[in-house]
């Protein structure tokens, strides 16, 4: 089935490519050539000594546009407006030179301007609500804004709007993303159903460094408050960043290390407060700066208690964690780049149910309730190098992250001999970018180099898998050839080379002490040395036949190498309260998907319908064991556990596809109408084709919103059907629906903005069980084990956030 799917999709390619070809045709060849020279050597002769600057307002209301996006060509000059709306570009030359504006929400503009200029230039911009082409550069390296594949990003404002808990609870509910719940701490994105190792989240670019992504207890090590902007590619995307994008891409943003600034003292402040858990957030950061250089400090403080649900306390979900961080920007002519040093500590509660046996009446169970801990300490390290060139090459970044983590896991204040699990993570995560000119039929392009390092120690009296020792050495290609106005290829590939080998423990090693391991019941261990080649690639068709219609479509080759966990663990995880089996035959997995979509924008209409079809080969799943037959399994690290919940890692080929649909209407000029919808179906193509595990259901959501100089208020309701197609292991989840409402305010000064926001969650406290929640407990006196049954989703949640800049 997917060879004829992607066949009918390279086929359609194929027939765009031939009639654009035709109608690029009637164009003379001169031109097509004299076109492109004039775009290379007019590169060289943009670049000077002059500067122009200017200010950036609303057409209608002459407010400063803040943020806004200002490019020069053929210089390829940019800057950002300030919070007076004001922008300057230096290093023109004498001359005509065009300047394109572009800010979200309004129709980008072009001005040509001569240089030089005796007075300042002021640019009216016009509120075109879904006109919007964002930049994506987690999806586009170079800089272009042809979308391949689904992609969006989400602004500093629109984050603030969704402060949540966890950055798993801010982008869930949006086309295509859930999140992966174990109590609000550990929340985690989830797109098109592909979660843990299957998505990677960025940090400025750059893998993190953390171990979020190998089991549910664990946290993303970046506090969401302190986030300038979140870019989602939905999709392969291992051509750009490697083994474990095969499902998506999640790119976090910070200012830590500045980029750009106004010279002197600026800042901010935030505050973030919730009723459900009482949570209280801040953050406060400065930033001092001349000419060309910048230095950068910020504070971030968070702490909750325990959720509550329309019913009950959902025990031991409490969270308190901080970050401190320190940066310093340059940035003189060609040349921009930072560094910034950061350290976090999270210590936050696992809601991990047990049944033990009830002493008292032989035959019944007791529900044991919680008291795990996990604390999570993080120190970061990142570099940035942007250096403009001439000549055919004529952009470098360099981008660098180094990490050191240590996550501990078990009962509070443990001594040192007592402490369960310890997982020390050192990494290197490095790419190189060289951009290049338009050349013969490409366009802009990039080739790139990555390499990641990480060595990881397992310890405890509970190392229930050994460690790693990981190196992967990337190169990689990005192309695009635009054909006529309307048609634009891209091409793309990468080859990389894996390394990898265990590190041992006390329970991982070819002679263990024996009074830990019975070598009579489990094999011994002789670690492992591997290494793995793989190749990622992708081919992608960008159609505009109208101004209002865009269709995009890709054919991608992504891959993932199975984690030493996923091959060796062999004993109880304590953090995620159940035995793990892995399984030393598993490979790497390899999926070849195609993704569509369609877009159709007008003045008042913006409709946008995604869809995806995936096949993976040695798809590697969960399968849950019986608790009760499990407990006869010899396995390496005993539970402490009367009766643990055991999975086995086991592999399958997988067929995942579905869609996203969403529709924005603007019914007059201040108030919207939206509706989005998203729906995934996982399957095992094998003789079972028994469906996957965790699996979101079918999503509808309705919103309104009203919006008016500087102040909104908005509504949603979320529809969420049951999910019944599930594996036998796994437990049903019925249908239900939640309400949303929100406003927000802003008040803006000579240098300073405030901005308010208050929103409530579950408006109607409706009780309901989330799908992917893997909280479990045992409430069956008779059945215990043999019975769990899943805790319900927090109630009603009065929040509250406030931002101030200046």
């Amino acid at each position: 089935m997917i060879r004829r799917i992607t066949t009918m999709g390279i086929c359609l390619m194929l027939a765009f490519l031939t009639i654009e070809w035709a109608a690029a045709s009637s164009l003379t060849t001169e031109h097509f050539s004299v076109k492109k020279v004039a775009e290379y050597t007019s590169n060289d002769e943009g670049k000077g000594t002059l500067e122009i600057s200017g200010r950036v307002l609303d057409a209608e209301t002459g407010e400063p546009l803040i943020g806004a996006n200002v490019f020069a060509t053929p210089a390829r000059q940019g800057a950002t407006t300030n919070l007076d709306g004001e922008f300057r570009i230096d290093g023109l030359a004498e001359g005509s030179h065009e300047l394109s504006f572009t800010y979200l929400g309004y129709a980008s503009k072009i001005v040509e301007i001569n240089l030089p200029m005796s007075e300042e230039l002021t640019v009216e911009m016009i509120s075109d609500f879904f006109r919007t082409r964002e930049v994506i550069v987690t999806a586009a390296p170079t800089g272009s804004n042809v979308n391949y594949q689904s992609a969006q990003a989400y602004t500093v404002n629109e984050l603030a709007a969704r402060a949540n808990l966890s950055l798993g609870d801010m982008l869930d509910g949006e086309p295509g993303l859930s999140s992966r719940s174990f109590g609000g701490g550990p929340s985690r994105p989830v797109i098109r159903g592909f979660d843990g190792e299957r998505v990677v989240v960025l940090e400025n670019g750059e893998r993190m460094g953390d171990i979020q992504s190998t089991a549910p207890d664990h946290a993303i090590t970046l506090d969401p408050l302190g986030l300038n902007r979140v870019e989602v590619v939905r999709g392969p995307a291992s051509l750009l960043y490697g083994s474990s994008a095969l499902g998506g891409v999640v790119n976090l943003f910070t200012e830590d290390a500045p980029r750009q600034w106004d010279r002197g003292l600026s800042g901010g402040a935030a505050f973030h407060g919730a009723t459900n858990n009482n949570l209280l957030s801040g953050s406060a950061g400065l930033v001092y700066a001349t000419e060309n250089h910048a230095v950068a400090g910020r504070f971030l403080y968070r702490t909750a208690g325990d959720g509550q649900t329309p019913d009950e306390t959902i025990p031991n979900t409490r969270l308190d964690s901080y970050t401190a961080s320190i940066g310093w920007g340059y940035n003189r002519g060609n040349t921009r780049m930072g560094l910034s040093a950061r350290y976090y500590q999270n210590h936050y509660g696992i809601p991990e149910f047990a049944a033990v046996s009830d002493p008292d009446n032989p035959g019944m169970f007791i529900e044991e309730e919680p008291d795990m801990e996990i604390r999570i300490f993080r120190y970061n390290v990142q570099g940035y190098l942007n250096q403009k060139m001439d000549g055919f090459f004529d952009e470098l970044e360099l981008r660098a992250s180094f990490s050191y983590s240590d996550q501990e896991e078990g009962e509070p204040d443990p001594l040192p001999e007592e402490l369960e699990l310890e997982i020390q993570t050192t990494t290197l995560s490095s790419t190189g970018l060289l951009m290049h000119r338009p050349f013969f039929i490409f366009d802009r392009g990039v080739i790139g180099t990555s390499v990641h390092y990480r060595y990881q120690e397992v310890d405890g009296i509970e190392a229930y898998h050994p460690g790693e020792d990981i190196f992967n050495l990337a190169l990689f290609t990005f192309q695009e050839i635009p054909i006529g106005r309307r048609l634009s290829l891209q091409l793309g590939a990468r080859f990389e080379q894996e390394w990898t080998s265990t590190v041992e423990n006390r329970f991982f090693t070819p002679n263990p002490d024996p009074d830990l391991v019975n070598l009579e019941e489990v094999p011994p261990f002789d670690g492992l040395t591997d290494e793995a080649f793989n190749f990622a690639g992708s081919i992608g068709l960008n159609f505009r036949p109208t101004r209002e219609i865009e269709i995009g479509m890709q054919v991608a080759r992504a891959h993932r190498n199975t984690t030493i966990l996923e091959r060796y663990a062999d004993g109880w995880h304590a953090g995620a309260t159940r035995v793990e089996l892995g399984d030393p035959t598993l490979t790497s997995e390899s999926g070849l998907g195609l993704d569509a979509f369609f877009q159709y924008t007008t003045n008042r209409w913006q409709f946008e319908a995604s869809g995806f079809y995936n096949r993976i080969n040695d798809y590697v799943a969960l399968l849950t064991l019986d608790p009760l037959e499990a407990v006869e399994i010899p396995y390496r690290v005993r539970a402490d556990r009367e009766f643990p919940n055991t999975v086995q890692f086991f592999a399958t080929d997988a067929l995942m596809l579905g869609f996203e649909a969403q529709m924005h209407y603007l019914i007059t000029e201040n108030l919207a109408a939206s509706l989005t919808a998203d729906y995934v179906r996982g399957t095992r193509d094998d003789e079972t084709n028994d469906p996957l595990p965790f699996i979101p259901p079918f999503r509808t959501t309705l919103g309104l919103k009203y919006e008016v100089n500087n102040w909104n208020i908005g509504a949603q309701y979320r529809l969420v059907s049951s999910q019944t197609r599930v594996p036998d292991d796994e437990l049903p989840t019925d249908g239900y629906g939640i309400a949303r409402v929100e406003g927000g305010y802003q008040i803006r000064g000579d240098d300073s903005v405030h901005s308010f926001n208050i929103r409530v969650d579950n408006l109607f406290n409706a009780n309901y069980t989330d799908h992917m929640s893997v909280v479990r407990r045992f409430k069956d006196p008779q059945l215990g084990p043999a019975s769990p049954s899943r805790f319900d989703m927090p109630g009603i949640n009065f929040n509250l956030i406030y931002r101030y800049s200046f």
